[in-house]
C-alpha cells in the first residue's frame, strides 16, 4: 500500500470540494449565513480550510476561518513569522481583522473576528511583523465573501 503524494491528495481535494461544499451548506442546525471552501494560494498550495460568514447586523459580518496543512510563515521566506487575516472591501484599503491563531503541531489556524462589510474579500498573508499596516506579498489563501 502507498502513501498517496500531497498532490494527488490536492487532486483529490479540488475534485471532491464542490460536494463537500453543497453538502457543508446543507447541514441543518448551521449558525452561518454562509459557508465557503478556501484553498491555498500558489504560495501554499496544500493549505485547504473554510471560512464561515453571518450578518451580525448594522453592516457587520461575524467571521470564522479554519484553514489545515498550513506551513509555517518561515517556510515562505525565513523573516516571516506571523499570519493575519484581512478583511478588503471592493474599493479602499484592507482592514487587519487580527493575527492568525497558528498550531504548528497540528498545522492548522484560526481566527473569528468581525468584519465592517458585507461584501469583502478574506485574505490571509504571512508577515514579518503580527501587527503590520498592510498586507504583504506573501497571500496564502484568500476567499470572496458575500453576505445578503
Amino acid at each position: 500500500m502507498s502513501v498517496p503524494s500531497w498532490r494527488s491528495a490536492r487532486k483529490l481535494f479540488m475534485e471532491l470540494a464542490p460536494g463537500l461544499f453543497a453538502a457543508a451548506l446543507a447541514l441543518p442546525g448551521c449558525a452561518a449565513d454562509a459557508r465557503y471552501v478556501i484553498i491555498g494560494s500558489a504560495r501554499a498550495p496544500s493549505t485547504s480550510g473554510t471560512v464561515e460568514a453571518s450578518d451580525e447586523g448594522g453592516g457587520s459580518t461575524k467571521v470564522a476561518v479554519h484553514l489545515d496543512f498550513l506551513h509555517p510563515p518561515s517556510r515562505l521566506n525565513e523573516n516571516l513569522k506571523h499570519f493575519v487575516v484581512w478583511f478588503q472591501p471592493k474599493t479602499g484599503s484592507a482592514v487587519r481583522a487580527g493575527g492568525l491563531k497558528y498550531d504548528p503541531a497540528e498545522r492548522t489556524g484560526d481566527l473569528t473576528e468581525t468584519s465592517p462589510f458585507h461584501e469583502f474579500v478574506v485574505k490571509v498573508t504571512a508577515e514579518r511583523d503580527s501587527q503590520p499596516a498592510a498586507p504583504s506579498e506573501y497571500v496564502v489563501a484568500m476567499q470572496e465573501i458575500s453576505i445578503d
